[in-house]
């Protein structure tokens, strides 16, 4: 579990920084990950378990992934193994049902090269360890200063991940994972390009629910995939400031008929407790150049 902030500091935020900033109009909390706080009575833990799991199988399911693996042995494997993650994040990055989706879907995707597009402090990276130990993964983010686990024997890179050479890896047996704030229709059509066709995304979020969100990429796969023949500027109002999106973006056309099948994983608060999660999955038809 991960250690609990020193008695003085806690004292000296909840007494006096905690009012200050509340005065501000901040919150400030302890930059404690979310399943640091978690169920310990057995019955309520394998409810919770058993929830994530349905959830997860169903997901899965609608993905076309099939399992050979159990799906509920795999939550469990990733609840006790979630405690040990060397990040600790409060603020962006992935939680409790971000992580376990994405190493429940790198479990069944079982890839033996993983491209992951946006680092941030390491924590995929760390899952995607975990979930496929033998894979090589190639990791790019053009800011690697705040790096909390870097992955031994994973490759860094600055630079976008579609400038790099690929011709060293076998594009059936890679998954690319997209956490990046740039266009998903972007990435959708560099994908493509290069011959690969199993991708997942994370902070996917429809048009009505952007204004929830601190800095998606646009457009988002459920923008992509719900294109009608009258489109409108997306506009949202977020901290008093507003903002606004074209009505298209160019590629987005191009990128929705390269998708072969996409599906929005379940939030998973429902079943957990935990923050909503916003992974996708995305089957692209062949692809290559």
């Amino acid at each position: 579990m991960q250690p609990r902030p020193p008695i003085v500091l806690e004292r000296l935020r909840r007494k006096v920084l905690g009012p200050l900033f509340d005065r501000l109009g901040y919150d400030l909390v302890p930059a404690s990950p979310d399943w640091s706080h978690r169920p310990t009575s057995p019955r309520e833990v394998t409810r919770l378990l058993d929830a994530a799991a349905d959830t997860l199988r169903a997901d899965l399911s609608a993905s076309g992934l099939g399992a050979d693996e159990d799906v509920r042995a795999i939550v469990e494997t990733f609840w006790h193994l979630i405690p040990t993650a060397p990040v600790r994040q409060r603020r962006g990055g992935s939680g409790f049902n971000g992580a376990l989706q994405l190493y429940g879907a790198m479990r069944v995707l079982s890839p033996r090269f993983v491209i992951e597009s946006g680092v941030f402090r390491g924590l995929t990276t760390w899952v995607i360890r975990q979930a496929c130990p033998d894979a090589q993964i190639f990791c790019h983010d053009p800011d690697l200063s705040g790096l909390q686990y870097r992955d031994p024997r994973a490759r860094y890179s600055r630079d976008d991940w579609a400038g790099a050479d690929w011709s060293m890896i076998d594009p059936a047996a890679t998954v690319a994972f997209f956490d990046d704030h740039v266009s998903q229709a972007r990435r959708v059509v560099e994908a493509h390009a290069r011959g690969l066709t199993r991708l997942l995304f994370d902070d996917d979020v429809a048009a009505h629910r952007i204004h929830a969100h601190g800095g998606p990429a646009y457009p988002t796969i459920a923008m992509i995939t719900t294109l009608d023949g009258a489109p409108e500027p997306i506009r949202w109002i977020r901290n008093g400031r507003p903002f606004e999106q074209p009505a298209e973006d160019a590629g987005a056309r191009e990128a929705a008929s390269l998708i072969a099948r996409s599906h929005a994983f379940d939030d998973m608060h429902g079943a957990t407790g935990y923050s909503p999660a916003r992974l996708t999955y995305v089957q692209l038809h062949g692809g290559g150049s």
